[in-house]
């Protein structure tokens, strides 16, 4: 075989997506990448220093955790949503995470997992980065208080507008919290 790289196949791939206007496939297509575009705007927008976490955090890939981490030691979990900003994995269902966990037959991230749920929303625009918005939530406003020890599976409008427009003061402030430990 003469193909040496997956590059031209992964663009192909993507402006097909977009065409098709598949947002669910854009949005697992791109969630990766998301880690890479956030680090960066992380790094050039706020006083953070911030690298991706790649090894899993707690040595299973499948397991809990977060996707980046600041020089201070706060855990960013990245996620890219097209529309509602919902905060259930799929996760293997294992001893640890049965019962309230994962009653919906998706796993709930635990209370602790992270320090800070950043959420890329491309406003409809696929292509240009630069169109998203980044909203910064700290995990102690996702607790769900009728499911205690996990987050809410799904983050009510009222607390992404609560901190939709301050990413910025969002991620330094906890991330001074967090230095101050």
């Amino acid at each position: 075989m003469s193909i040496k790289s997956w590059s031209p196949f992964i663009t192909e791939a993507f402006k097909n997506m977009i065409e098709e206007n598949d947002t669910r496939e854009l949005g697992k297509f791109l969630a990766i990448a998301n880690e890479y575009m956030q680090r960066d705007w992380i790094n050039s927008s706020t006083s953070l220093d911030v690298s991706r976490e790649t090894g899993g955090n707690d040595g299973n890939k499948n397991g809990s955790g977060y996707d980046l981490i600041s020089r201070n030691g706060l855990r960013i979990q990245s996620k890219f949503r097209s529309s509602a900003f919902h905060l259930e994995c799929t996760r293997r269902i294992s001893k640890k995470n049965l019962g309230k966990g994962s009653s919906s037959g998706h796993v709930a991230y635990s209370s602790g997992e992270a320090d800070v749920y950043v959420f890329t929303r491309p406003n409809g625009n696929y292509e240009d980065a630069a169109a998203s918005e980044l909203v910064a939530i700290p995990g102690v406003a996702l607790e769900d208080p009728k499911n205690p020890g996990f987050l809410r599976r799904s983050v009510p409008k009222s607390i992404i507008n609560e901190y939709a427009g301050k990413t910025v003061e969002t991620l330094e402030a906890l991330d001074r919290a967090i230095n101050l430990q």
